[in-house]
């Protein structure tokens, strides 16, 4: 009877501790949340990721940590419109589940099912080669210009870092609070009269608005910096991931032909995983996961066993004419073009026989 009583007394406190450790935890999540998340929210066409986590999270960067794909969907890891999201509590954590059409029961069969192949190269986790990518843009110089800009650190530090807080001015787009940090770096221009390619703004963190202190000016949470934050830093709209967590390459949609121009690194030359800065953009109709061959030079060669059986004078004729036979360049590497713009695009080296250099050729595979 003591043995009893003595194991009924330790079990009340124990069972109270545990539920304590669960609510503090349930606590510590739902921290997460907004105050005011809706029960449910359908996904529209127009959506994207950052305004659907918007939704539910006061950091939308937090997504990860309360995603639940449902194994029991095709494509699980993606969000389409029409899914209807939900929070719920999956072993007393908030998650979000999504619900997609009818699940009515029915008997099913076998088939086949026969799909197109984009590409002869296979498919790419991202998260084995999403480190090598840069967060960098290539914008005009007008819109750099034109952003808002950090005015001043309410700290007593010269350097901005993660959890300081700033004053911006500038002109504030409508329904937008949260901004990448960035900074002006190299200009590109083409070989011919020196024509404006773009502007590289390199990213430096992002930010979050706290307060509307004028028409003009706003007060700003330092949410993240990977490098040191200085006053006179632009403040761009968030930029949305466009690529899934496959990677499927395929070939350009029309051929196209460019050069490297510039590697991220600023180096001379480069080798597998760095990323390219090359001369071809959306006004080529490149696209992010479009696969490029990188080539050496074509070189000519006189054939002269059919030069032996010429006469005399066509033999000279074929000299004045520089009549050669055109030799292609050899392989040298891949590239996955995985940030696009205008005319220019950054690419990481996928391959590579040997560090490759500034203005090698690039072409459709």
């Amino acid at each position: 009877m003591k043995n009893s009583r003595f194991k009924h007394i330790l079990t009340v406190p124990l069972m109270a501790f545990l539920a304590l450790m669960a609510y503090a935890n349930v606590h510590a999540q739902s921290a997460l949340l907004k105050r005011d998340l809706p029960e449910s929210y359908t996904v529209l066409e127009d959506d994207t990721l950052w305004n659907i986590a918007s939704q539910f999270l006061q950091d939308p960067e937090r997504w990860p940590e309360i995603w639940q794909p449902d194994p029991y969907l095709d494509n699980s890891d993606l969000i389409y419109p029409g899914d209807i999201l939900r929070v719920s509590a999956v072993r007393g954590t908030p998650r979000i589940l999504v619900s997609r059409g009818d699940r009515s029961l029915g008997s099913i069969e076998p088939q086949i099912r026969v799909e197109r192949l984009e590409s002869s190269i296979p498919e790419i986790p991202l998260e084995s080669i999403e480190s090598a990518f840069t967060r960098n843009r290539i914008i005009s110089e007008e819109l750099f210009e034109s952003a808002p800009y950090l005015v001043e650190n309410l700290g007593a530090n010269l350097a901005i870092a993660t959890g300081d807080e700033v004053y911006a001015r500038g002109t504030w787009p409508v329904g937008t609070t949260s901004f990448e940090v960035y900074r002006a770096g190299r200009i590109y221009e083409g070989p011919v009269d020196d024509v404006f390619l773009g502007l590289e703004a390199e990213y430096l963190g992002f930010a979050s608005i706290t307060e509307d202190i004028d028409d003009d000016l706003r007060r700003l949470l330092i949410n993240n910096s990977s490098k040191e934050i200085r006053v006179g830093d632009r403040l761009l709209i968030r930029e949305e991931q466009r690529l899934d967590s496959t990677i499927y390459p395929s070939e350009p949609d029309q051929q196209v032909e460019g050069r490297i121009i510039a590697f991220l690194s600023g180096e001379a030359m480069a080798s597998q995983l760095d990323t390219a800065v090359i001369n071809l953009g959306t006004l080529d109709l490149l696209k992010a996961g479009d696969v490029l061959a990188v080539t050496d030079e074509s070189t000519s060669m006189v054939d002269e066993v059919e030069r032996s059986r010429l006469s005399f004078r066509e033999r000279i004729r074929a000299i004045f004419r520089g009549e050669r036979l055109e030799v292609p360049g050899a392989d040298l590497g891949t590239l996955l073009v995985y940030k696009t713009f205008n005319s220019l695009s950054y690419a990481v080296i996928l391959s590579s026989l040997e560090p490759l250099a500034l203005n090698t050729r690039v072409a459709s595979p």
